[in-house]
């Protein structure tokens, strides 16, 4: 039993020099931001709103053309097609309102990412404590493996607790290789998003000291970036009305052309007029059709909210129920499964439980550590549904 005391004593030392050495959840995180593609995107995305913001006016091509208006020689006429200032004032502010749906969609990007990067962060986190802890029970397992077998051949015990000890020892093993396996997995997936093939190892896991408010409503979900696009969809949709409105206004036309001698005065050579919009039923429909565009990005704002208010409660339902978990094993669980355990060794080498009665007992206690260790990641992971739902990863 000396063993599992040096055994523990290892544990923490570990620990200590992988904390001395591990990257916090904000480098693992700037790590995979700095490499997204998906950030650059959205970079390129913006860029191109804005290179087109020059071109939002959207002036017609000036008309240049020859003509014989007397049939005895050619002249030369341009014309010029405007319309209204306001057009050109709508279309240049619709055109910046889409640079700013381009910056939220980065800022969605940007949240999913901090999002995942996090929770696989805690992952590995999780993993890693797992296998410390199964490593802990293992070696412990091999040595009770080792004695039963020599007991059993000496005859001292029966084959069933011979079997109970190698079933337990290698269900333990079978537990220790996938948490292994969990956490190189998670540690390729972290590689191949930070561009970066080296080991990659993280603070061990604790709990996080943020502090949330549960109570209805405390929480406020209007910094959510998905839910601030569909609001700036919203503000679009309405621009996009008054646009096509101002569009159904008569336009302006301006010309140079000489339809009579070459002799005839400059000033007269000048055409004005106006298009006017005959056609009025084609701009009516484009109206109507922004107006249910309108409608329908209201109707998409209610619905996000509705959705993000679902989600948002239910992590703050699932950040109370994991609190009062973990809160429980702090104060009450992990000392019982030490006493356990304390109980079952003194009692074991004492010779008043046999092999079959301390295995039970340690393996409730470890059952407790393990229970624990899962109240941690949920109450972490709620926290961080939390802050990605209101937005603030």
């Amino acid at each position: 039993m000396k063993r599992l005391i040096f055994l523990l004593a290892g544990w923490g030392l570990a620990v200590d020099s992988v904390a001395q050495t591990a990257l916090s959840e904000a480098e693992v995180v700037n790590r995979v931001l700095a490499n997204s593609p998906a950030l650059r995107a959205s970079d390129l995305s913006i860029r191109q709103t804005e290179q087109l913001l020059k071109g939002a006016y959207a002036i017609p091509n000036l008309d240049v053309f020859t003509d014989s208006p007397t049939g005895s020689f050619y002249t030369v006429g341009v014309n010029q097609s405007f319309q209204l200032p306001t057009v050109y004032k709508r279309q240049y502010q619709l055109q910046k309102q889409q640079i700013g749906l381009a910056q939220t969609e980065k800022r969605i990007t940007e949240n999913d990412i901090r999002f995942r990067v996090r929770t696989l962060y805690l992952a590995l986190q999780y993993a890693e404590a797992l296998g410390r802890q199964y490593q802990l029970q293992d070696s412990l397992y091999n040595q009770l493996q080792l004695i039963a077998g020599r007991q059993f051949a000496a005859g001292q015990i029966d084959f069933l607790a011979k079997a109970f000890a190698e079933s337990q020892a290698g269900e333990v093993r079978n537990q220790l290789g996938q948490a292994r396996a969990d956490g190189q997995t998670v540690v390729r997936q972290l590689q191949r998003l930070s561009g970066r093939p080296e080991p990659i190892l993280v603070i061990p896991l604790v709990r996080n000291q943020s502090v949330v408010s549960t109570a209805p409503d405390s929480v406020d979900i209007g910094q959510n970036p998905s839910l601030a696009l569909f609001r700036q969809t919203e503000v679009l949709s309405e621009g996009q009305i008054g646009l096509e409105r101002a569009r159904s206004l008569p336009g302006i036309t301006v010309g140079y052309y000489n339809q009579s001698s070459s002799e005839t005065p400059t000033q007269l050579r000048f055409r004005f007029g106006l298009t006017l919009p005959v056609w009025f039923g084609q701009y009516r429909s484009r109206t109507v059709a922004a107006q249910t565009g309108l409608q329908l990005a209201r109707q998409r704002t209610q619905n996000q909210t509705q959705t993000l208010s679902v989600d948002l409660q239910q992590a703050q339902g699932d950040f109370d129920k994991f609190r009062v978990s973990l809160d429980y094993y702090e104060t009450t669980g992990l000392q019982q499964a030490e006493t356990l355990i304390t109980t079952a060794r003194r009692l074991f080498q004492s010779g008043q439980n046999d092999y079959v009665s301390y295995l039970r007992t340690i393996n409730d206690a470890y059952a407790i550590r393990l229970r624990y260790l899962d109240a941690l990641r949920n109450y972490n992971q709620s926290l961080l549904t939390i802050s990605y739902l209101t937005g603030n990863l």
